[in-house]
């Protein structure tokens, strides 16, 4: 458990992952579009996978916030997700993911977004404190602060689960 919040923190600069792949039959709906939970699985995959990466431990997902599908993805596009480190606290970090699509050109259209909190644990499955992030450009600053309002928000509805877990609502 961390006890004093102004321990000594590595500082890193954020980590990335993404991967391409293309989208078959037995991940599309009956519309011949792609399954919103298939998606949210591999999006969660590569966001894991970004905060592994920039903690050097195991991460695990605590929440998924403001999921936003913009463009249907069809049997047969390729699609690449991205994500990349916004944000970090001092035990749990948010990853931005995006996820992008090529009908039969090299031309991306973004599909999706998500941002992935994750918290990052030991062996025993303890959190343990992440790097601090290193905020170097303003696009980098802007995904900071995206990252800081998003955490706030979620402290909100962790507080509101918390109520309807005791009073089951």
């Amino acid at each position: 458990m961390i006890k004093n919040k102004n321990i000594d923190r590595l500082k890193r600069k954020s980590s990335e992952a993404r991967s391409s792949l293309m989208v078959f039959p037995n991940d599309t709906n009956d519309f011949g579009t792609m399954y919103g939970g298939r998606l949210i699985e591999l999006m969660d995959m590569v966001g894991g996978i970004c905060a592994r990466r920039y903690t050097g431990t195991k991460a695990v997902t605590a929440s998924i916030e403001d999921m936003q599908f913009y463009k249907p993805i069809n049997k047969g596009d390729i699609i690449e997700i991205t994500s990349r480190v916004i944000w970090t606290g001092t035990k749990s970090l948010i990853v931005k993911t995006k996820v992008t699509k090529e009908e039969y050109t090299e031309d991306k259209i973004v599909c999706s977004r998500a941002y992935f909190c994750f918290v990052a644990i030991d062996k025993e499955g303890i959190p343990v404190v992440v790097p601090e992030l290193i905020v170097e450009t303003i696009k980098d600053q802007k995904n900071y602060d995206i990252g800081q309002e998003i955490r706030k928000r979620q402290q909100m509805e962790e507080k509101r689960f918390q109520v309807e877990l005791k009073e089951n609502l």
